[in-house]
């Protein structure tokens, strides 16, 4: 190979604390097949031996440079690396990741030839269990101007898949069109970082290029930063939002693309309630879809589980049942019904109205879809001497408002 004919390409990798993976993944760059590389390793304030691993590499191979920084996020590294960067072009390689040997060859061939400032190449999604799947730009492969596509980068076709998969992983780049975008990018943004500097560079209709290649492993952990507990997920998913609608706002399909936000914020919305907030867990997620709209388990909310008996075995009392299982603070320690003996006939565990003497409960949930039918269900129920202020009773999702 000869080198001298090849443009220098810039390998940045933002490092915080990935000691475990950190030897695989600069083993993986530096067993590329294209060798004109420069790596910049941007220590972000790593308090493992993440540090000394870059520094033992470093002193092996020449290419390689390190920066250190104090930890603030993944994008100010990645702007400290471009800052320093001297390549024609940019590749950025996350460093719990690894790539296959051809990866850089081949985004410089495709780039070369297309006359493109952008190539996307799809990735292998790598699961702690061992399992892997491929995971694709859903843009078929060619060279598009993205002012012809822009309706298609986001979500493709409007369904549920990523018309450009949105990591700065996996691609390379231009070092002008990066260098434009990402020092304007604002150092508050923690969350959707790929995201906010992706768009900020394919909404300014360039000619891009997908391939068909497959070199690159995303390697999923169960503890990084995008899978793990944050209790300030939403302040994070605002300031993403927040920087997204500039750039949307900003183009001719601003309507549409603001549609197709507004659709992932909710989706990111229901991922956070679930598993990002520490509310629920993955047994019992508050969120859950059925059908539409979602069913909220309202019951996380509560200082203390409750201990419900849930009234009524029709359909709404069954529907209830399977909801009222599933809550993580609701423990259902009784259901009763009137015609109890249908219901044990079709294998329900339902009681007499009396069982409620034998038990011990915050509230009585009556289950009927009228008013009226409560209305004589709670009176029946105080005449046993149940306070007013433990029965209760709402209209259920799709019942309309009616008395009789």
């Amino acid at each position: 190979m000869n080198t001298k004919a090849e443009p220098l390409v810039s390998v940045i990798v933002p490092i915080y604390n990935t000691q475990e993976f950190l030897p695989r993944c600069l083993d993986s760059i530096l067993n590329q097949s294209y060798i004109n590389m420069e790596i910049i390793l941007v220590n972000d304030g790593s308090t493992d031996d993440s540090l000394t691993i870059c520094e033992r590499y470093a002193a092996n191979d020449d290419r390689i440079r390190i920066i250190s920084q104090v930890n603030q996020g993944a994008l100010v590294a990645r702007k400290k690396g471009v800052k320093a960067c001297r390549g024609e072009y940019i590749m950025f390689v996350d460093s719990d990741d690894w790539i296959e040997p051809e990866l850089l060859k081949a985004m410089v061939r495709a780039m070369q030839e297309s006359e493109c400032p952008l190539i996307c190449t799809n990735v292998y999604m790598d699961y702690e269990d061992g399992t892997s799947r491929e995971y694709r730009n859903a843009m078929p492969t060619g060279v598009y101007y993205t002012d012809s596509i822009a309706k298609d980068i986001f979500y493709y076709k409007n369904m549920d898949c990523y018309g450009i998969l949105p990591y700065n992983v996996a691609k390379l780049y231009a070092a002008d069109i990066v260098k434009d975008v990402i020092d304007n990018a604002d150092d508050d943004i923690r969350y959707g970082e790929d995201r906010a500097v992706l768009f900020s560079i394919v909404y300014k209709n360039i000619k891009i290029c997908f391939t068909d290649d497959i070199y690159y492993h995303y390697c999923i952990r169960d503890d990084s930063a995008s899978q793990s507990e944050n209790p300030n997920y939403f302040v994070l998913l605002a300031a993403f939002y927040k920087c997204v609608k500039k750039i949307f706002d900003a183009h001719r399909e601003r309507e549409y693309l603001l549609r197709q936000l507004g659709r992932y914020l909710l989706q990111e919305a229901h991922h956070a309630i679930n598993n990002r907030l520490g509310l629920a867990t993955a047994d019992k997620p508050i969120y859950k879809e059925p059908g539409k709209p979602y069913i909220l388990d309202f019951s996380v909310f509560l200082p203390q589980k409750k201990k419900i008996i849930l009234y009524g075995a029709g359909n709404v009392g069954s529907d209830y049942q399977k909801q009222l299982s599933d809550c993580a603070n609701i423990e259902l320690c009784g259901w009763v019904d009137k015609d109890y003996e249908k219901y044990q006939d079709k294998g329900f565990r339902v009681q007499p109205v009396d069982y409620i003497k034998e038990l011990e409960y915050d509230y009585i949930l009556v289950a009927v879809r009228k008013q009226k039918i409560f209305k004589e269900i709670e009176q029946g129920l105080e005449d046993m001497g149940i306070l007013k202020t433990a029965i209760i009773w709402g209209r259920p999702y799709g019942a309309p408002y009616e008395e009789g």
